[in-house]
């Protein structure tokens, strides 16, 4: 039996004391309460005993049930306002200026993944790994964080020199016999800047490709190579915001919440596919086809806490010394913009 609370109620002009039980008992006794005419205050005890004991229990029950509806009534108002104030708050964040907020719930280890690898023989000695134990903790870094992310993809079309029916031109001049083949592609030079002078609604992506094209023909062979440039934009309605995926809308007032988040943005990183290249005859030129996708990154500078290990760290060694440096001349992929004739070579 659950705890028992002693309380006064005025009846019928009489103070008469009983013993009420907890909210969850009454629910289980079909709401019937212990009633007490044993005692009593400010009457005569006989007087007390001739009022019916089913009025008693009849008028008390309908007053515990008033106290409890009301104290109901009271918890379900706070409960709605507390509602109403996490909805509220929950608004106030999604509003906050440049911020984009996925709820996500951890269900593994955040290292998981890199524990299968760090664990496994074959890895840790394919990998180098020294270090025989390694916990995965969380670490502050300083990095490029990504937030909006716009993707496109275009066919790139270049006229190349050829002549596909195999004869001479009457202009004079020389072309060669019929369409080459492709020997190889890379890209050679990417950029992409943010364009003011549209009032900021827009992204440019430039890309230059080196394509190198062999001809065949009775004299020999002959390497060609060429260089198409394309442009790409990028509106502010075709970026999605990482990592909710929602786009901004095409309309004032997207462009407005695309200008708030630019203003915060602080450089940009693409990833370049190319998908096909590929040559074709129309009539009597040859195309150079070049079919890709662009997946252009806006970035922030950030401090982030990440969960990870640390493979190189053993002994008494208190920290490795990890070194790296971009590949210069004939690797590294420059800017295509006021690098002059030779975009994106370096020859220093």
């Amino acid at each position: 039996m659950s705890e028992e609370h002693k309380n006064l109620y005025y009846i019928k002009g009489k103070i008469v004391i009983y013993c009420e039980k907890e909210v969850d008992d009454i629910d289980n006794n079909n709401n019937k309460l212990d009633v007490t005419t044993d005692d009593y205050l400010g009457t005569d005890k006989k007087e007390v005993e001739k009022i019916k004991e089913n009025e008693i229990v009849e008028e008390v029950q309908k007053i515990v049930i008033e106290e409890i509806e009301k104290v109901q009534e009271i918890e379900k108002v706070q409960e709605i306002e507390k509602i109403e104030e996490i909805q509220e708050n929950d608004e106030i964040i999604k509003n906050i200026e440049g911020v984009d907020i996925m709820s996500v719930n951890c269900v593994t280890d955040n290292c998981c993944e890199c524990n299968a690898i760090f664990t496994n023989s074959e890895n840790r000695a394919a990998f180098g790994y020294q270090a025989e134990s390694a916990s995965c903790v969380c670490h502050d870094i300083c990095v490029e964080d990504v937030r909006d992310i716009c993707v496109k993809e275009s066919t790139l079309t270049y006229c190349i020199p050829c002549n596909p029916d195999g004869r001479a031109g009457c202009r004079g001049g020389f072309l060669p016999d019929g369409p080459p083949t492709i020997q190889s592609w890379r890209v050679l030079c990417a950029d992409e800047n943010i364009s003011p002078s549209t009032n900021c609604d827009r992204i440019i992506n430039n890309v230059e490709f080196e394509v190198v094209l062999r001809y065949n023909s009775s004299a020999g062979t002959t390497l060609v190579v060429v260089t198409p440039k394309d442009t790409l934009t990028c509106f502010w309605h075709q970026f999605a915001r990482f990592p909710s995926g929602a786009f901004y809308t095409n309309n004032t007032s997207g462009l407005n919440q695309f200008r708030n988040e630019l203003a915060q943005i602080d450089g940009s990183c693409k990833v370049i596919i190319i998908e096909d290249v590929r040559v074709g005859v129309d009539g009597n030129d040859c195309l150079l086809f070049i079919d890709y996708k662009i997946i252009d990154k806006l970035w922030k500078h950030e401090n982030l806490l990440v969960s990870a290990i640390k493979p190189y760290v053993s002994g008494n060694e208190i920290d490795n010394i990890t070194v790296s440096k971009e590949f210069g001349q004939g690797h590294q992929i420059g800017s295509c913009t006021g690098s002059g004739p030779c975009s994106g070579l370096d020859f220093s």
